[in-house]
């Protein structure tokens, strides 16, 4: 075969976390990792340079277009969650022109309670373990409320430049769905 061909047929790989294979505790499947914020919660202070919510914002856009997402680790699962929460928060914002119009909106949609992995209403299906007991759901649900408050707020510092007005190839992709999926 025609060695084109050939390079036409081999999948592109998602980009995935770098913190797969790294230890850290974990809830519903999920990796509780350091978290550079000031919000209160469950997530270990970060010492790094770089945070996990770093990782979704630089891997979002390329991310988006994979339909399938190969899971390596608890911290892709992580990854998978929060690029699915700053979707919701790039949708939220589509339709909003400034940005302190975009942030109350956000704000309010993130304060809102959402569904632990297989509860009722809970969109990812299989893809997360249910918790074992009330407590690890617990534990996901504040974590993951720390993380999607901290992921909003990043993302509308790459959604709006700062006089305020919107930068297009960030809003561009508010239509896109990762993995088909939504919140």
């Amino acid at each position: 075969l025609d060695p084109l061909i050939e390079k036409k047929s081999e999948k592109m790989p998602a980009y995935h976390s770098k913190y797969v294979g790294t230890t850290a505790e974990e809830a519903c499947g999920c990796a509780i990792l350091p978290l550079k914020t000031k919000t209160r919660g469950p997530a270990p202070p970060c010492d790094e340079e770089e945070d996990i919510i770093d990782e979704v914002i630089r891997y979002f856009r390329p991310n988006c277009l994979f339909r399938n997402f190969e899971v390596k680790g608890s911290a892709d699962r992580t990854l998978i969650y929060l690029t699915l929460s700053m979707q919701q928060v790039l949708k939220e914002c589509e339709r909003y022109k400034t940005r302190g119009e975009a942030e109350k909106a956000v704000h309010a949609m993130i304060i809102k309670q959402f569904p632990i992995p297989g509860g009722p209403g809970w969109p990812l299906g299989g893809m997360f373990p249910t918790p074992s007991d009330i407590q690890e759901g617990e534990t996901w649900r504040l974590y993951m409320k720390q993380a999607r408050e901290e992921t909003a707020s990043r993302t509308l510092d790459v959604l709006f430049y700062p006089d305020g007005s919107k930068n297009k190839f960030w809003n561009s992709f508010a239509k896109r769905k990762f993995m088909g999926k939504q919140l």
